[in-house]
């Protein structure tokens, strides 16, 4: 019986703290919350953003070409021949408006001036007295 009363009194207790936790006041300030929402105005147009994409910029960049071959054989013969000289990694690729397989140091030079100190420091070897620099233009 003791028990029962133990058990009986801490329900009670219980019930009295839960139901005094929510009290009307509380209640009150959430509705004034709710109540409390702005909803903006229209906003005139001199106020507005336009938002524009990036637009991909163009810069110039430099190769040194050392060779042209109308036989893609040869071109890669004279690559292999060059990337064992010269220990830099040497490109070979199509060009269609020369109809030709171009031979050129990879990576281009961002410098022009750079590129064509390279082009002079190439020409000592006689395999290389041809070398020129080629502009181009490339999207960032």
């Amino acid at each position: 019986m003791k028990t029962r009363t133990i058990i009986l009194g801490f329900l009670v207790i219980t019930s009295c703290i839960f139901n005094s936790c929510s009290s009307p006041k509380e209640t009150q300030v959430k509705k004034e919350e709710v109540d409390s929402i702005y909803v903006f105005d229209e906003i005139p147009p001199e106020d507005s953003f336009k938002f524009e994409f990036p637009v991909q910029q163009s810069f110039e960049v430099y190769i040194v070409q050392i060779g042209a071959f109308s036989d893609l054989e040869r071109a890669k013969e004279f690559a292999e021949h060059s990337r064992a000289i010269l220990k830099k990694d040497i490109k070979v690729e199509f060009n269609e408006k020369k109809n030709l397989y171009v031979v050129w140091i990879h990576p281009p030079f961002q410098d022009k001036q750079a590129a064509e100190f390279y082009k002079i420091e190439l020409r000592e070897y006689k395999e290389f007295s041809d070398a020129w620099v080629i502009t181009l233009e490339s999207k960032k």
